[in-house]
């Protein structure tokens, strides 16, 4: 009976500690302008997007690609960084190792990083999935630019960062983390407002004589493949995590651009014209796997089963990243501070 409560009573503490670490570190990263910098950019110039005229034979198509590309490529950076203020940044300052000369496991302490950097990944997508539903919703069709759901993908984070400044010297709130949240509030928001003025009437155009219905409504179908683009910055995200271990932020950021290009030319570099396939193949994201865009075409759709083998797939990949980071994070010498 003893040894049964030592052990509970071990399991809650690693329990609260890991909660403890997750909290503190993703409450820091949040503060960081860049985060903000980030997120506030990917919303505006998906805004911006809304605004091409062009359809290439599909409307709404190009503000689509770019939106969701913007998802992507600006979610990388976000994971990046935040695997570089969650772990590299307290090894650097020495912060680090203060914190495991506690009773804190290495284990422990690594996987509450990533969960941080997890957590920031996934808030950020919360607020850049609904931007790039009301980016193709504003786009022009038939001529017709919503200008509700345009107007506030572009008046979002100018606003956010309006009233994080006036809350910073009125009431002395940080202005980064107050700035951030208040966009994702916005954009939530918006998606909400946007979706209750829908009025399908309103849609209604006469050109030439007839009358044509520009259906310029959410588009849920880019749901699915937005959380498909959130699955790969999850994986790129523990990569860079297990790499910070060994490399400082900008050899990380580089190392996940060449992962990057390389999972996307695995097939031509790493599939013979058989179709056999070598150990690289396997062991690097082929990235065209979470990339479904063109999926979208037509009126088509991503069935939810692909979305959850993909997420298993992408479990797997962290999974193996994480094992590789625990390894390593368990030899590095966390020591050495400026």
């Amino acid at each position: 009976m003893p040894e049964r409560e030592t052990f509970g009573s071990r399991l809650r503490l690693q329990a609260a500690q890991f909660r403890a670490i997750t909290s503190l570190t993703l409450v820091e990263i949040i503060r960081q302008p860049l985060c903000l910098l980030l997120t506030a950019s990917a919303v505006f110039l998906m805004g911006l997007a809304s605004l091409q005229a062009y359809q290439f034979g599909e409307d709404g198509r190009i503000a689509r690609d770019s939106a969701l590309a913007i998802h992507f490529v600006f979610g990388m950076l976000v994971g990046c960084y935040a695997a570089h203020i969650a772990l590299g940044g307290e090894m650097k300052s020495g912060a680090c190792s203060v914190v495991l000369s506690k009773p804190v496991s290495r284990d422990l302490f690594f996987m509450a990083k990533f969960a941080a950097v997890a957590a920031m990944v996934l808030i950020f997508s919360a607020c850049s999935i609904p931007a790039v539903l009301l980016c193709e919703k504003a786009a022009p069709k038939l001529y017709h630019i919503d200008w509700t759901a345009a107007g506030c993908l572009l008046v979002s984070p100018v606003a956010a960062m309006a009233c994080a400044g006036i809350l910073n010297a009125w009431k002395g709130r940080p202005f980064a983390s107050t700035a951030f949240w208040i966009i994702l509030a916005l954009v939530a928001g918006s998606l909400a407002v946007s979706a209750a003025l829908y009025d399908p009437a309103s849609a209604k155009r006469l050109i030439d004589g007839r009358l044509f219905v520009s259906k310029n409504a959410f588009q849920w179908r880019l749901v699915p493949v937005a959380l498909l683009a959130t699955l790969a910055i999850m994986v790129l995200a523990a990569a860079a995590l297990t790499l910070t271990t060994r490399f400082g932020a900008p050899p990380v950021l580089a190392l996940c651009i060449l992962l990057l290009f390389g999972g996307l030319l695995s097939e031509y570099f790493f599939m013979n014209s058989r179709g056999g396939v070598s150990v690289a193949f396997r062991l690097i994201p082929n990235w065209q796997n979470f990339w479904m865009n063109d999926a979208l075409s037509a009126g088509g759709r991503v069935p939810w089963r692909y979305v959850c083998a993909a997420a298993f797939q992408a479990f797997l990949f962290i999974a193996a990243a994480l094992a590789a980071g625990v390894y390593l994070f368990r030899n590095t010498d966390v020591s050495r501070g400026d």
